[in-house]
Parts: structure tokens; sequence; C-alpha cells
């Protein structure tokens, strides 16, 4: 039979995990200094991409194993755009979005300077193109927001062995949705999340 004893050394020095199991991401959100004042860089994913092709993002990837969150965000940008971890400025880490999907994703601000701005090289299976705006915009511009409602299929929950009604209410979530329209493209989704938080936590 299982001791406390027991249990306390299985918790003594192990790392906090997540209950369950999660796909983790990190995603540097990059800052350039521009003629329209400091500006967020942004990239339009390649259409050779079997996921989200067209879509616009930020630089970053899934977490390989032992690299930190903060190590894969920077090596994610210079894979996709060529800027090496040594030529930026990392200026903090920035909050931590969960998605009801499993993805927990870490986000961190970085300064790209002018010269490792101006020698950008893209990838192009991964980037068609980047683009920046400036942080003024999001300011002065709220984002249209959208509500999907996030509905669980429990068509084949074993309600008769469970004895759990089939009438149970199950909890329902919303993913918000927000969207910007700037100079043609569409800033949507988990980026838009991203952009409009930190627009409310740091530049308001």
């Amino acid at each position: 039979m299982i001791t406390l004893d027991q249990i306390k050394d299985k918790l003594t020095g192990r790392p906090v995990g997540t209950i369950d199991w999660y796909k983790f991401f990190a995603v540097t959100i990059p800052l350039v200094e521009t003629e329209d004042g400091i500006s967020m860089l942004f990239e339009v994913r390649s259409s050779r991409l079997k996921t989200q092709p067209g879509d616009i993002c930020f630089p970053g990837g899934r977490i390989e194993e032992g690299e930190t969150p903060l190590e894969c965000g920077l090596r994610e940008m210079e894979e996709e755009i060529g800027v090496k971890a040594e030529a930026v400025n990392v200026i903090g880490q920035f909050d931590t979005l969960h998605e009801f999907s499993g993805h927990t994703l870490y986000t961190f601000v970085a300064q790209i300077p002018s010269e490792a701005y101006k020698s950008i090289r893209l990838n192009k299976d991964e980037v068609a193109e980047v683009f920046t705006v400036p942080l003024s915009f999001f300011y002065e511009n709220k984002a249209e927001i959208y509500d999907v409602d996030v509905v669980s299929d429990v068509s084949d929950f074993p309600y008769d062995k469970t004895g759990i009604s089939p009438d149970y209410k199950w909890r329902r979530g919303k993913n918000l949705l927000p969207l910007y329209r700037y100079d043609g493209k569409i800033i949507w989704g988990i980026t838009a999340r991203i952009v409009k938080w930190f627009t409310e936590q740091i530049i308001t």
C-alpha cells in the first residue's frame, strides 16, 4: 500500500506540469523602430504550408525537448526570418495563452535592431512575407470581436452505463476571435488575441 512518505518523495523536486497532455508552443513578439514609431512585425505564412497557409502570425513554433520556451521562440524566429538570437534585445516574457484545444502558448517580447531588421532573410518554405504595424494603430483602432461557441461532442458518452442523464448540461465555452484590418491585411485568431491583450495590458 502506498504511504504518505512515498507520495512526498514523488512530489519532492518534481517539476510542476499540467494535468492531461498539452502541446507547448512559444512565439516571439518582435518590435522594430520604423518611421511610424515602435511597430510589431508579423509574418504571412507560406501557401506551401499544410496548416494555416496564408495566415498572419508571429515567429514561433512547437517547443522541442530540452529547450526552454524562450529558446524556442528565438530559434523559430531565426529559422523563419533569419534573425539570430544574439542580434535581438529580449525585453521580457509576456503572458501565456491556454487554448481550449490543448495548446499552451508562451510569448516573449523582443526588439529587433535596425541593422538586424534590414538583414531579414525569409525562409520561403514557411514565410511568404513580413510586414509591420505601428503600435499606435492597435491603440487607436479597437479589434472587431467575434465570440464562437465551443461545444463538446458527447454523442458517444455512455449515459446508460453511468447513470448520467442525457439531458446533462455540459459546460460550454467561448472562443474569442478578435480581428484587425490593416492595409489590406487581416490579423485574426490567436495572433490577434495576443495583440489585443498586449495592447490592453502594456500600451494603454
